[in-house]
Parts: structure tokens; C-alpha cells; sequence
């Protein structure tokens, strides 16, 4: 690598591999060589190249498997926030290689948590519907929901890999879906999403927790859990403003009083 510019020497490294990455001469699960590879081909220390590559897997442009090495990260999904309320349809969308595994269908009681999210009383009937999303053939949404059986009933009698949830509760069932209350958060997968997602226990996972509700009743209709892989998702999110912010306040700087210096 080139001394004379004024980059330190990992940051060169960081942007040459970036370049390699983003040009397509590097393509998605490449594999790419050791640190001591790097190192010696690149006359660097090692230590060198581990913070280059560090910083590449923090950007998503890498990442590292435990035993195997560092590769090229797939490019990520990015989702507008109303998107995911249909996963399925939003990866079709996408063009992507889509395919469904229904890993449970039962019929539960809501505990109080459930009610309460729900609005329905505590041991109320409920479908509880878990579902396995692929893209690519590549299992990157583990889907968790939770619908009261008033109202959706005989929801066992659909396809619930072909058809998506949000299409039944729309065409099917009626509602009319105006309001959903949603959030996202960052957690790590335990070692029952971590199999069933085919990735670590640990592995870090975007959350997102959402309620529908029925504008027509006014009362939730399903109330679910999804874990999106994040080598797989990202999220954009655009808000606009109510009113435009075109003045701002003034601010006044406040300047303590330096003491005088004492006569000598």
C-alpha cells in the first residue's frame, strides 16, 4: 500500500476491498482470503488488515463465520417501514425466489399479555400462526402471530404458505386496515429462532412487533412477532414534518467571566 497519502494505512485497505466489493469484482458469499494472506501480499502488519476488515464487517460489507472465515455479505433487502406488515408480498416484489413453511397452526388462549395487545379477555381463543419465510432459499423471516379466533374464523382452512395473512384479512375477513401500531428493535437470536433462521444463537436479528387493527370494529385483529435476519432487512424510514421548520430560535452563547489575573 501507498505511505505517502494522508490516510492511515487500514483506512487504504478498507477502501480498496470496499471498491472490490461495490464494483462487483468481489461478488456476494466470496470468500476472501487470510489476514496473514492479506498481510503479506499488502506488506502490512496483520494487525493492520484485522482493522480494515473489522471495520468492512461493521458497514455490512463483510461478514465473518465462525471456523470458516470472512466473506462477502449478501446485499441487504431494504424495506420501507409499511412494507412489512407483508413480508411475502413485499420479497415478490423484490423479485426474489420466495417460498413459505407453516411450522405451527394451534389454537391457543390468550394469557394477559395476549389480551391485553389483543383487547380480548384473558383465555379468549386464539389462532397462533408461525411461519418460516425464504428468500432465495435462504430461510431470513421467522414470522410469529396471534389472531382471535372471533374474528377470523375458520382461518385452518386456508394456505397460509401460498396465500398471505394480510391478503385473508383484507379480501377474506373484511377489515380494513388503517391503523397499525409497530416497533423495531435489536435483539439477538436464542437458540430457537437461531435454528429455525440458520444462523448463530446470538446472531443479531431486527425485531418487529405490530398490531393491526380493524378501522371497521375499531379492535386489534392480529397481533404478531417478526425476526428478520440482518444480513438480510434493512429498514428506511422518511418522516415528514407537520409543520416546516423555516425559523429558528435564537441562541444565546453563554460567555463566563474569566476572572482578572491578580496584580503581581
Amino acid at each position: 500500500m501507498t505511505s505517502g497519502l494522508n490516510k492511515p494505512l487500514y483506512v487504504q485497505i478498507q477502501e480498496h476491498i470496499a471498491e472490490l466489493i461495490l464494483s462487483g469484482k468481489l461478488p456476494p458469499e466470496s470468500k476472501l482470503q487470510s489476514e496473514r494472506e492479506f498481510s503479506e501480499e499488502l506488506g502490512v502488519s496483520r494487525m493492520t488488515v484485522r482493522k480494515a476488515l473489522t471495520e468492512l464487517v461493521s458497514e455490512g460489507l463483510l461478514e465473518r463465520r465462525h471456523g470458516s472465515g470472512t466473506y462477502v455479505a449478501r446485499p441487504r433487502v431494504t424495506y420501507e417501514s409499511h412494507e412489512l406488515i407483508n413480508n411475502l408480498k413485499a420479497m415478490r416484489d423484490r423479485n426474489l425466489a420466495t417460498a413459505s413453511q407453516l411450522l405451527e397452526f394451534s389454537e391457543v388462549v390468550a394469557s394477559r399479555r395476549l389480551a391485553e395487545q389483543l383487547e380480548v379477555e384473558i383465555g379468549h381463543p386464539l389462532y397462533r400462526v408461525v411461519i418460516l419465510r425464504f428468500a432465495n432459499r435462504v430461510p431470513v423471516i421467522l414470522e410469529r402471530a396471534f389472531f382471535p379466533c372471533s374474528r377470523c374464523p375458520n382461518l385452518e382452512e386456508w394456505d397460509l404458505e401460498k396465500t398471505p395473512i394480510f391478503d385473508l384479512l383484507v379480501g377474506v375477513y373484511g377489515a380494513n386496515l388503517q391503523r397499525i401500531s409497530q416497533t423495531v428493535e435489536a435483539v439477538a437470536a436464542n437458540d430457537v429462532v437461531a435454528k429455525q433462521l440458520r444462523v448463530e444463537e446470538g446472531f443479531p436479528l431486527l425485531m418487529l412487533s405490530r398490531v393491526l387493527y380493524n378501522a371497521a370494529t375499531g379492535k386489534p385483529i392480529e397481533y404478531s412477532q417478526d425476526f428478520l435476519r440482518s444480513d438480510f432487512a434493512r429498514i428506511h424510514m422518511e418522516v415528514t414534518l407537520e409543520a416546516p421548520v423555516s425559523e429558528v430560535q435564537p441562541v444565546e452563547r453563554s460567555v463566563s467571566e474569566v476572572p482578572s489575573q491578580a496584580s503581581k
